[in-house]
């Protein structure tokens, strides 16, 4: 890094900040008459140090015990005053840590669980160096672990600090690394190159899998994975059709390693031909505007995985520009003659229903994007996986949201109490529904002046779930739910509890058209008439289906 945008983020050291002090007396030690700076001015203004001249802020934090000494709060104001002196671009500013034992692990970790997420989100994109050597040794302990378990978000730096001359290389900081490739860093390291949702930052272990419908999906998904073979994702919004495609090319060998993020790309958000400049990429002066040659994403994947996400969206010309792609592995940017090579793997993803689609899609394209189609459940279709979502869920949107630490606890009778409501709840927006649930739970425990008890923090949060959506949208997620009663020989009291009323004419049109698109799929995969696999005909089944369209 050269640019002075790093913050700083470190325990003052007590016995050395800000020089070295003599252990009993806590005078300076003085050299020729000159105090030695301390592990802190060190790294910032040491001519060894590699950070001099990047750090723009500074956060020292210091513990107050209950006894009321002011020792190292003191220790952590004067070494910001010298910091000051030093250099007046560098704000500096303390944070207090309430605790009688500096040891104590557990509540060192709840301390800086509460302030990271805060400081990342203030300094959002900005390189956050660790300090780890002023403290005590759990300290250390609770910074590495932090670090390398994932817990503190990129971009990040950790280091340690040495005295001068201390090294025979001169060296007064190094990195602190241990390596430890965690399932959450290796999960992280594969999110593609798009804006990231907090869908995204549920971890899909297998482990915690519970229903029959997840675990099946993502066994086939792990087969599917080995073979450069295009897949489709079908599910409904929120549900984690981009976490299963980053799930998928982390478990294949289709990933070329370079660097953390890999190509994706929203299709809805681009017209045809930014569109096919943003894949194919352009030659310089193709266009008005093309005044420099732009690599597109599928030289990105090379040897790698490309994943289009609303791939409903994407443009006649396009959909035959990527057949070629397929096909021959190579292709030719926009107002280029020379062809590129890229040996891609296509994932594609999408929430429409498989009759849409195929109304939106050249039906060889369509064909060939769909060699292998996963289907990713709706949340209310797989309620045994509703605890241990939510559990990740509410601690990841407590962190996003920063509340504080002792505004997030909640009871394990009360998310159990959640935990029920929302299994038999539609879940229109899947993951989405509930995050809303636990950030008005949230809300109405974190305000001092207007704090709810916890149960009614549930019964506000519940409340301010939608069961008045449009007539349509309530269809579409009561319909799976009146089929499992069904299936289970349940009654349909909570589902009726929930709708208010259930429209039987538009739920037999629901299960019409579920019939029919799986009918037309598997007599198409078996290459057999559609009258050998059912008791209606071709006909009806495209009536069916244009009686949804229309």
């Amino acid at each position: 890094m050269t640019n002075k945008d790093a913050v700083l983020i470190s325990w003052a050291a007590f016995n050395n900040d800000p020089f070295e002090r003599q252990r009993e007396s806590r005078s300076y030690r003085l050299v020729d008459g000159v105090p030695i700076p301390g592990p802190t001015l060190n790294l910032l203004f040491s001519e060894g140090s590699p950070l001099r001249g990047t750090v723009k802020d500074v956060i020292l934090l210091y513990r107050q015990d209950s006894s009321g000494r002011t020792e190292e709060k003191q220790t952590a104001e004067e070494t910001i005053g010298e910091i000051r002196k030093r250099d007046s671009g560098i704000k500096a500013r303390t944070l207090c840590w309430h605790s009688d034992d500096p040891t104590d692990h557990k509540s060192i970790f709840e301390f800086l669980e509460d302030q990271l997420p805060r400081l990342r989100q203030q300094y959002l994109n900005r390189e956050l160096i660790i300090h780890v050597s002023p403290g005590t040794p759990s300290m250390h302990t609770i910074w590495v672990l932090m670090a390398e378990t994932g817990f503190i978000a990129p971009p990040l730096r950790l280091v340690k600090s040495y005295r001068k001359g201390e090294r025979p290389d001169g060296q007064v900081i190094g990195n602190v690394e241990i390596g430890i490739d965690t399932f959450y860093k290796k999960f992280v390291s594969t999110r593609p190159l798009q804006v990231e949702t907090s869908e995204q930052q549920i971890l899909w272990d297998r482990r915690l899998f519970r229903s029959a419908a997840l675990i099946a999906l993502y066994e086939k998904a792990a087969r599917y994975a080995k073979l450069n073979v295009p897949i489709l994702i079908l599910g409904e919004r929120g549900t984690g059709k981009t976490t299963l495609g980053s799930w998928i090319r982390l478990h294949s060998q289709f990933k070329n390693g370079k660097g953390a993020e890999w190509p994706a790309v929203a299709c809805g958000q681009y017209t045809p031909e930014t569109m096919r400049s943003e894949l194919f990429g352009h030659a310089k002066g193709s266009f008005t505007d093309a005044k420099f040659k732009k690599e597109g994403l599928l030289s990105k994947a090379n040897n790698d995985t490309l994943f289009l996400d609303e791939v409903g969206d994407v443009s006649k010309e396009v959909q035959r520009l990527l057949i070629k792609a397929l096909e021959e592995k190579r292709y030719y940017p926009l107002g280029d003659n020379q062809p590129v090579e890229s040996n891609f793997r296509l994932l594609t993803a999408t929430n429409l229903p498989w009759d849409i689609l195929e109304s939106r899609l050249d039906r060889d394209f369509l064909d060939r994007i769909s060699t292998f189609v996963l289907h990713f459940p709706a949340l209310r279709d797989i309620p045994e996986d509703i605890p241990w979502l939510w559990e990740q869920v509410y601690e990841n949107a407590a962190q996003r949201s920063g509340v504080p630490h002792r505004s997030r606890s909640i009871g394990k009778a009360q998310s159990n109490k959640i935990v029920r409501f929302l299994q038999q709840h539609p879940l229109p927006g899947n993951l989405r529904t509930l995050y809303q649930v636990a950030y008005h739970f949230l809300a109405a425990r974190s305000d001092e002046e207007t704090r709810l008890s916890p149960d009614q923090a549930i019964d506000e949060a519940l409340s301010a779930l939608d069961f008045s959506s449009s007539t349509q949208r309530q269809t579409e997620a009561i319909a799976p739910r009146v089929a499992r009663c069904f299936a289970d020989r349940q009654p349909l009291d909570l589902v009726l509890q929930s709708a208010g009323a259930i429209d039987c004419a538009q739920i037999e049109g629901e299960f019409r058209r579920y019939l029919a698109g799986e009918i037309r799929r598997i007599a198409k995969s078996r290459g057999v008439p559609v009258e050998s696999l059912c008791d209606v005909t071709e006909r009806t089944i495209r009536n069916w289906l244009d009686r949804q369209l229309n």
